[in-house]
């Protein structure tokens, strides 16, 4: 990356990194050194803008120092929470020879490795499980990144316990797995919603405690405090612990090595409210056939049901990427993961344009795996440009675009929150996204039936050749439902019509 505008034009990566947990190393150019302090061309304080949201920033002053720093760089982007760091290389410095030796970086790697989790409060956890009626595991990014999928399902296979997560956590366990509720949050599943709702023990691993996850973080404050609820709280950074929420129990640690050691320490035959877990999936039924008649009613393409279409045509271990908007809520709903870390998204920061470059890198490490860039038309402008390295690269996605001609997350606030007042959310009728296509020289398609959309998909997918897909969208009728507004609690949900169901158990 060049200095400058080059340099600066990465911090949305690196602040979408930073809030996501992605181990990123980012190299920047820079003016030659004997020029610093002058203002020279393109001369920017990279490091000064970065420094806030980086594990590590370093800028190489000689060219001894240039191996190591990248040496340390990458190891602490992956040590303990991952996370992105920055070099930063003058010119001067590109220009120098190779040296014969190299220079330590006075940096010491061992501060990033990880907490060892505590026994005495993984047993008061233990126990705290172990006596609960109606117990929740939520799952954040941090299962993920540890690769703890199978102490998640282990752990609440032997506590009958149901499996929520994050956002970022979608991609932590398996959706076929019966007691996987779904995301939780503002646009999350209704049965997620009042799983976490009713819960009198959440053990949450690996998550910061959003407001979008939460709506409301001082009803939850306000339930631990009297004791209605006992949260355990799961971490590898100890700055999370108590951040956002004060924990009944707080263990530092390792997700995958604290829940071997739960999973060891949890025993004998929990009592569980059955009728409970039923009540759950009555909710999942009953919003499921809200939404299909809905749907069915809607004449241009619905999101949620053209969800269903794409999923059915792509294999199991598909990529799904998406961008940021409405249909990124849709796909948190309705996608689903059936292998661990197969759904990338920016939840953190919420970057529109992530799709297509973030679909693109997954494609290149991982060519033997089909992606799908699921889109929607305001943030695939942000980054069509992109779709040259599709042909240049031999970078085969497949791009769905969810085309309502607005950028509709916003406008669904201003239409329930602002008091319908439109503005600056409407958009033309161009760009001829099939046309985009083929100046790219993609195959483009608008299709006509959800039929047709899945053959498309299916066959581009099982060919691994690059499509475009333009789906008619209805803006008017695009409203990403569920939706806890923001600052409610999560029983405060918005459900469709025909969704009767009340969040709050009723244990009589």
């Amino acid at each position: 990356m060049t200095s400058g505008p080059g340099a600066t034009n990465i911090v949305t990566g690196i602040a979408s990194a930073y809030m996501d947990s992605t181990p990123v190393v980012a190299i920047t150019g820079q003016v030659a050194t004997g020029v610093f302090g002058k203002d020279g061309f393109q001369e920017t304080d990279i490091v000064g803008v970065v420094t806030p949201i980086t594990k590590f920033t370093y800028q190489v002053r000689k060219a001894s120092e240039a191996v190591p720093a990248f040496r340390v760089a990458y190891e602490i982007s992956m040590a303990g929470r991952p996370g992105p760091t920055l070099i930063d290389l003058p010119r001067d410095v590109q220009a120098a020879p190779v040296p014969d030796r190299e220079d330590e970086i006075p940096v010491n790697i061992a501060k990033y490795a990880p907490p060892r989790p505590d026994e005495s409060k993984l047993l008061a956890a233990a126990r705290y499980l172990v006596e609960a009626r109606r117990p929740v595991i939520l799952v954040g990014g941090g299962v993920v990144w540890s690769g703890a999928t199978l102490e998640v399902l282990e752990l609440s296979r032997l506590l009958l316990a149901p499996v929520v997560s994050t956002l970022p956590g979608k991609a932590a366990v398996p959706h076929d797995y019966p007691l996987y509720m779904g995301p939780a949050g503002m646009h999350g599943r209704a049965e997620a919603d009042a799983a976490l709702a009713n819960a009198d023990v959440i053990l949450a691993v690996g998550t910061r405690f959003s407001d979008r996850t939460w709506g409301s973080l001082d009803v939850l404050a306000e339930r631990v405090r009297s004791g209605r609820v006992k949260l355990i709280h799961i971490d590898i950074d100890r700055s999370e612990l108590g951040k956002n929420v004060k924990p009944t129990v707080e263990v530092a640690g390792d997700a995958r090595e604290a829940l071997q050691r739960l999973v060891k320490l949890v025993h004998g035959a929990p009592m569980r409210d059955q009728k409970y877990l039923s009540w759950l999936l009555e909710i999942r039924r009953k919003y499921e056939e809200a939404m299909s008649e809905l749907t069915a009613s809607t004449k241009a393409f619905h999101p949620w049901r053209a969800l269903k279409a794409i999923r059915r045509a792509a294999p199991r271990d598909t990529i799904a990427v998406t961008g940021v908007g409405a249909h990124q809520m849709w796909a948190e709903i309705a996608w689903d993961v059936y292998e661990p870390g197969t759904f990338i998204t920016s939840a953190g920061l919420g970057p529109m344009g992530f799709c297509i470059p973030a679909a693109l890198g997954a494609k290149l490490a991982a060519r033997d795996r089909p992606v799908i860039c699921l889109d929607g038309d305001g943030s695939f402008q942000m980054t069509m440009h992109s779709l040259a390295l599709v042909r240049d690269y031999n970078l085969p996605i497949v791009v769905v675009i969810f085309d309502n001609r607005a950028l509709q997350l916003v406008k669904q606030w201003q239409l329930y929150i602002y008091n319908k007042r439109i503005i600056a959310t409407q958009l033309s009728s161009r760009p001829d996204f099939l046309k985009i296509a083929e100046a790219y020289d993609i195959d483009g398609v608008r299709p006509e039936s959800y039929e047709e959309l899945e053959r498309v998909v299916m066959r581009a997918l099982r060919r691994d050749e690059p499509l475009i897909v333009d789906l008619t969208v209805d803006s008017e009728s695009d409203i990403v439902l569920p939706w806890v507004k923001p600052g409610e609690w999560l029983t405060s949900a918005m459900l469709p019509p025909g969704a009767d169901v009340k969040l709050v158990y009723d244990s009589d």
